[in-house]
C-alpha cells in the first residue's frame, strides 16, 4: 500500500481532519504555478501535506509546526517513509511560541487552530518573502461561514464567527490582497499589492 493511501486511511480511522483532496490539489497546483521552492506549514497534523508538497520541486525545503504529541509521532513515522524525508524539518511546538529566525518562505500555509487565524498571519506574514502568498484552508467550513444559519451549535457557531473575522481582517489589510476559492473547504490565497 503507498504511503499517501495509508495517511489517508489513518486519517479516517482516527478522525484526524486532513486537507480535503479538491482543496490539496488547488494547494498544489497554486504552489507550482507560483513557483514556490519554500514552504511553511502552520498545522502539521499527520505530516499528509507536507510530504505531497515536499516532491515537487528538487531543491523544495519544507518547515511544517505541530503541537500535538500524538499527531507529532504519526507525523515522524509518515516523512520517514516519505520519498524526501530531507526536505522536511518538522518543528514541535505551539506555532505561537515558535521562533523561525530570519527564515523566510515561498508560501506560508495555515491550517491549524481556526480561533487562531488572525494570531498565525500576524506573526508569520514577516516571513514571507516579497512575491510570496499566504495560504488558508477551512476558510468556508463546510458551509457554515456562508450560512451560520445551518447550525445550532453554540461552539460551532463560535468558531463560523471566528472565521468570518478572518474574512474581514484579510480584506482590512492595505498592503495585502485576498481571494477566495471554493475548492475543498474553501482556499484562500493572500498576497502583498504591487
Amino acid at each position: 500500500m503507498n504511503l499517501e493511501k495509508t495517511m489517508k486511511e489513518y486519517a479516517q480511522q482516527n478522525q484526524i481532519p486532513v486537507m480535503l483532496d479538491a482543496g490539496e490539489d488547488f494547494l498544489i497546483k497554486t504552489i507550482v504555478e507560483n513557483n514556490c521552492h519554500s514552504f511553511l506549514e502552520i498545522g502539521t497534523a499527520i505530516a499528509k501535506t507536507s510530504i505531497a508538497v515536499s516532491i515537487l520541486f528538487d531543491d523544495m525545503h519544507v518547515v511544517t509546526i505541530e503541537r500535538n504529541q500524538d499527531m507529532i509521532n504519526q507525523a515522524k513515522i509518515n516523512i520517514a517513509n516519505s520519498a524526501h524525508p530531507e526536505r522536511i524539518t518538522l518543528i514541535e511546538g505551539d506555532a505561537l511560541d515558535v521562533d523561525l529566525g530570519n527564515q523566510m518562505f515561498d508560501c506560508i500555509f495555515i491550517d491549524a487552530a481556526k480561533a487562531q487565524y488572525i494570531r498565525f498571519f500576524e506573526k508569520y506574514a514577516k516571513h514571507l518573502n516579497e512575491n510570496g502568498i499566504i495560504i488558508t484552508d477551512n476558510m468556508l467550513f463546510h458551509g457554515f461561514v456562508e450560512n451560520p444559519e445551518l447550525t445550532h451549535n453554540r461552539n460551532t457557531r463560535q468558531l463560523v464567527g471566528k472565521i468570518r473575522r478572518y474574512h474581514d481582517y484579510l480584506h482590512s489589510l492595505e498592503e495585502y490582497e485576498t481571494e477566495l476559492f471554493h475548492v475543498g473547504d474553501g482556499v484562500s490565497i493572500t498576497r502583498r499589492k504591487k
